[in-house]
């Protein structure tokens, strides 16, 4: 009880003196030696987008905040509910707000000495530019934005750690040039979301601690993990694989299609119904909504609550555009 006291005074004491409360704050930082006060100095100096501060997003987003990044960008265009609780860093007083903004909130009280930034919004091919910064954290939820993320970055030259989690399964990729996520991926056709298939905050745990380390190891110019890493959470197995370009990937050949404005997204006339264009497996989701509630099968299109999916295309009714394209990204996956 009196140490802790002690702690507050000198905290109250000192708060307007920086550099004396960075000693202090990161201290056991400084002294693992691969970092020191160089590295944390040079962590201090650099600036990180995260996309998606979901159940990886912001958990990566707090671990590297308490580690001292000089500033933090957050994209992400959903709102909290209350089935986020279970995995990511909310609390049940910000049911109903930006998951961008209830992310800079507790980030601050966290570490009031860095810089954070939210964006309550879309990230799509127009703002891009957002996430320009020394590193990017892919934390999002569809093979769409992570494959714009990858040409973006592939373009301006900016490393980036893609992750994934879904059910005990996790996925990390630093992508510091060639081989990139296309490169790996080519054109994924899984659409299992965590809304639909669901997700342990253990799985969830794990892939944020081995994406900020990365992230840490980038930016301090050390040598990061190559490999794809596989994580088992239930298993507690950890599988890593090696990765080769690939001579015939377009965005390693400077061709970024990602970037281009496509129209994939339709509000039709005088209604809330958008029109939202994307390769569906009818058989997939079939199987995967019926587990979720009442199913309506016609044959060539399936109803779910407020969607209606179709072969190559879906009707999302929603009051905006940002919300069509969460509620599709959470029921389907991939836009």
């Amino acid at each position: 009880c009196l140490y802790k006291k002690l702690g507050y005074y000198i905290f109250r004491r000192f708060r307007t003196e920086p550099v004396i409360l960075a000693q202090m704050r990161y201290r056991h930082q400084e002294i693992f030696g691969r970092i020191g006060k160089k590295g944390q100095k040079r962590l201090g100096e650099s600036s990180v987008a995260v996309v998606g501060a979901g159940a990886i997003g912001s958990r990566s987003s707090e671990l590297l905040a308490r580690s001292g990044i000089g500033k933090l960008v957050l994209i992400d265009r959903d709102f909290v509910e209350l089935g986020n609780l279970q995995s990511q860093l909310y609390t049940e007083e910000d049911i109903g707000k930006p998951k961008a903004a209830a992310a800079c909130a507790h980030l601050k009280k966290i570490n009031s000495g860095i810089r954070i930034i939210a964006h309550a919004e879309d990230f799509n091919c127009v703002n891009a530019a957002l996430i320009k910064s020394d590193l990017v954290l892919d934390c999002t939820d569809n093979f769409e934005t992570r494959f714009l993320i990858n040409d973006f970055c592939s373009k301006n030259k900016i490393p980036w750690v893609h992750s994934a989690a879904l059910r005990e399964l996790g996925t990390i990729l630093a992508v510091n040039g060639s081989p990139c996520l296309s490169c790996i991926l080519g054109s994924p056709k899984s659409s299992e979301t965590c809304s639909t298939s669901g997700i342990l905050n253990t799985t969830a745990g794990i892939v944020s601690s081995i994406q900020a380390n990365e992230a840490v190891k980038i930016l301090l110019g050390e040598r990061h993990e190559s490999s794809l890493i596989r994580i088992n959470s239930w298993e507690n197995t950890i599988t890593k694989i090696r990765v080769k370009m690939n001579p015939e990937c377009a965005a390693c050949r400077g061709e970024y299609s990602h970037l281009e404005n496509k129209d994939s997204i339709i509000k039709f006339c005088g209604s809330g119904i958008y029109q939202i264009k994307g390769k569906i497996s009818l058989n997939e989701s079939r199987a995967r909504f019926k587990r979720l509630g009442e199913t309506r099968d016609f044959g060539s299109c399936l109803q779910f609550r407020n969607i209606t999916i179709f072969k190559n295309r879906a009707l999302v009714r929603a009051g905006s555009e940002k919300e069509a394209k969460s509620i599709y990204s959470k029921f389907i996956g991939n836009i």
